[in-house]
Order: C-alpha cells, then structure tokens, then sequence
C-alpha cells in the first residue's frame, strides 16, 4: 500500500492508502502517544527490599541511627533492649530476618547469666515496633564483619504531633535519643548491675563461700572492713556531705598470699558491682579509661586489678609504662569516681610509682598481706586433710611439726604440700596418706620453692646491650 505525504501538513502527517481506503496518521500525535502509554506503565521499584518494607511501614522516608558494641557487651545490650522498649510502651507488631526479597524467621541466641536461667535475645533480625502513642519505628540487630554487636533505629523525621515516649522531640535526634535512654537505662538497671564480671563482660560467679578458703590474718580483715565494706555503706551520705566517695587500695605481698582471693570475698561480700582487670585483657590504649567510665554508670563499684605493677602502675623510675598515665588520669583526673573503690594487688610493691599513692583519690591505702603465720599454716594443712583417706599416723602432733617446719612459705605453697603427698599415697596400694608422705612433700616443696629464689638471683648478661637500635630492642 503507497504511503503519500499529506499536503495540509506536508512535516508531520503522512496519509496510507490501505485496502480499506486512505487514512493519515500524524507522527507527531504517535509520539505523544507513545509516552502517554510509557507514562501509564509503572516502573520497577530500584530500592532494595529492606528500604521498601521500612518506607511503608513508616509511611515516608526514613533516617536511622545505629551503634555498636563489643561482642559480650553488644548481646547483653540486645537482651535488655526487649525489655527496655515494652517497659517504654513500645510493642512489636512483626519481627522477621530478610532472605533476599523473602521474610524469613529471625535468628534468636542465649545469654547465660549467673543465678537465672538462660534467656533468649534477637540476635538477627527485624522488628517493627508501634507506640501506643502512635509513632512507629524500626529495630535491625545485626552483626558486623569484626563480630561487634549493632543496634540500629530507623525512623521518619517528621513534626507535628509527638508521642508521650521519654525520647524528646522526635526529629532528626530521635534514633540517637532511642539508643542514648537504652544505654543508660541498661547501666542503671541492666544485667551487669550488681553482677562480677571482666574487662571482656565476661561473668564470673560472686562465691560467697570463698571467705571459708582464706587463712585471715585479723589485722587485714579489720582493714578491709573498714576501708571497704564499710566505706562502701557511708557512700550515700558521704555524697549528700559533698566528700569524697572514691578509694584506691593496694593489696600488697608474696606471691601465693591470696590477694586474688581476698578480691573475689570483696566482690561476694558488699554486692557492689564488681570488674576485674588484668593485664592480658587490656590491649590498647583506653581501655583503662572505659573501665573507670563503666564503674562510675555502675557505681557503687568495686574495680579489682591484678598485678597492677604490669597493668600500669609501674615506676618510672624502673621502667616507662605507657599506661600509668591513663591511670593516674582515671583515678584523679578531671572526672571524679563518685561511688568507685578500687583495689589492687602487686607482688612487687616497691616497683609501683610514687605517683598512683600520692594524695587521697588515688591508692591511698596499703594493706601489707604477709605470708601466713603458724596458726594460719595449720588452719590450713588442717582444712585441705579434712575429707582425705588417712593412715593413723597422720596425727594433729605431725600436722602442727609440718605446719612448724613450713615457716616461710606462702599459702599456696602449704596447699602443695598436701596435695603432693596425695600424689605420693596414691603411688602405694592402700592410697592411705600417711605422714612418711607428709615428710617426704615438705622436703620435695621446700626444695622446689628454694629453685624459684635461685633462678631469680641468677645473673643474666643483655648480649646485645652494646646494639644500639638493632635486635636489642627487642630484648626486654
């Protein structure tokens, strides 16, 4: 069929003669067809299917907030999270994980806490919360690459009507306000309140039987009643005097004297709040500063150091250390420890520097723990015997002549004694201790004791003391 250009408008209009006669067809009027058509066609969604449930749900677009937190501390925020919003009259309307476009059940994991049972927390997972107020926003828990623990809110900045939530105005700052309260809801109220636990959030069990273990000296026990357990009561009222009501202590003695010990009584006995800190777990700088920072939203705490002579307290005078400064800015810097106690033990007490005892905020106490006297040592062979299979000949007269005969040696050592008279009667038959066994530990024990003097006293010449710059440095 010819197709012939149209005369009236010659540009645009052409004219097709067809079976059923001429018609013209203006292409200008096609292309404006042809996007009307286009424009009625709906065009595929480009947001991922995250942001398109969020959208909708909340009815605009979105801003969020998020934070994270180390793997212990981030799952114990998460638990408390399901707790905290419901007693903040938030209410889960859906929670569900997204496998690509498809809602998948979350991914649920337990904590253990000492002294109740195991609990469930959303681990992964996402959680469309209304208030009865009639704001809504968005919960996703997730898990970074590293394994810290995220929170995120996702919320609609929007003004007008708010809801009676205790978060503030609900503009740009709500996700920050919403994790801001549970935070510090969760030291006030949380898990950790009350709780003994490590620098790693870490739990341990509060034993309140361990005063049983330890040969008291009474002297040592006086004293820490009074600059402890009793110092701990007159916190309050030393906070409404306006007094200080912070203390730093040194437990210092020998090896082996129970100083960890009388730590673990401390945390058991005044149900402070309790953090335990050694020199392995701190592994940058600031980990110090976040240990004093959680005492004080804790507080009233109790912070025990092991061996602060290689946590930090080292003198300088000795050797540098790079974290002394850090301590000394924790324990009397430009924030007060309001409600903190902290105690620290050292076996070296003369290598820790001046500075950390040289005014009041700081270590200004030192209880001297000594190795134990004879009463002490016989309490203790009397109490480790106690339960085991003896022969008649292991008499109260031969464990008074070994407690006696051990004079100089640290509790730890009094404990080997026996133990490794266990090991000698088990050799035998009747695995009956007898005092042959007895003998022949003390002997063994104060022999190997007698080596750990010797290998201190030996000299050890730096072979590369004169190789300035070179492997020498390395050489401690």
């Amino acid at each position: 069929m010819p197709i012939q250009s149209n005369p009236e408008n010659p540009e645009t209009t052409i004219v097709v003669n067809s079976d059923f006669g001429p018609f013209s067809l203006d292409l200008e009027q096609v292309e404006i067809a042809k996007e009307m058509v286009n424009l009625g066609k709906k065009k595929p969604d480009e947001r991922d299917p995250f942001s398109i449930i969020v959208e909708e749900y909340l009815g605009g677009q979105y801003l969020h907030y998020t934070r994270y937190w180390t793997p212990n501390l981030g799952r114990l925020m998460k638990l408390f999270s399901q707790e905290y919003f419901v007693e903040e009259d938030w209410q889960v309307i859906e929670e569900f994980k997204l496998q690509k476009t498809r809602k998948v059940n979350p991914i649920f994991k337990v904590v253990k806490i000492p002294g109740e049972e195991d609990q469930q927390f959303l681990h992964t997972g996402i959680r469309l919360m209304k208030h009865f107020g009639g704001q809504r926003m968005v919960l996703a828990y997730s898990t970074d690459d590293d394994g810290d623990e995220r929170l995120s809110v996702y919320y609609v900045r929007q003004s007008g009507d708010r809801p009676s939530t205790s978060f503030g105005d609900i503009g740009s700052m709500f996700g920050y306000r919403a994790i801001e309260d549970l935070e510090e809801a969760f030291f006030q109220r949380g898990p950790l309140k009350g709780r003994f636990f490590d620098l790693d959030f870490n739990f341990i069990e509060k034993d309140t039987d361990v005063g049983d273990l330890i040969a008291w000296d009474d002297d040592v026990k006086a004293e820490l009643k009074r600059n402890v357990i009793d110092f701990h009561k007159a916190m309050p009222k030393l906070e409404a005097l306006g007094m200080n009501s912070s203390r730093g202590i040194i437990l210092a003695g020998p090896p082996g004297t129970g100083k960890t010990m009388i730590g673990k009584w401390l945390a058991a006995s005044t149900g402070m709040t309790s953090i335990l800190v050694s020199a392995e777990m701190i592994r940058h700088r600031g980990s110090i500063k976040s240990v004093y920072e959680r005492a004080r939203k804790l507080s009233p705490s109790l912070i025990i150091v092991e061996d602060i002579d290689t946590t930090g307290g080292m003198d300088r005078r000795v050797a540098d250390h790079p974290l002394l400064g850090e301590f000394l800015q924790c324990m009397d810097g430009m924030v007060k420890n309001s409600g903190v106690i902290t105690v620290a033990t050292t076996n070296h007490s003369q290598s820790i520097d001046p500075a950390i005892a040289d005014r009041p905020g700081r270590f200004d106490r030192v209880i001297e723990v000594a190795l134990p006297g004879l009463e002490q040592r016989l309490w203790i062979l009397e109490r480790k015997v106690d339960g085991i299979e003896k022969h008649p000949s292991v008499t109260k007269e031969i464990l008074k002549s070994i407690a006696n005969r051990s004079k100089g040696l640290s509790g730890a050592w009094v404990i080997e004694i026996i133990q490794f008279a266990q090991v000698l009667a088990l050799s035998r038959k009747d695995e009956l201790m007898a005092a042959e066994d007895l003998e022949a530990s003390l002997d063994d024990v104060l022999a190997r004791r007698g080596l750990a003097y010797r290998i201190d006293s030996m000299s050890v010449e730096n072979q590369w003391k004169d190789d300035k710059g070179g492997f020498g440095s390395l050489w401690g």
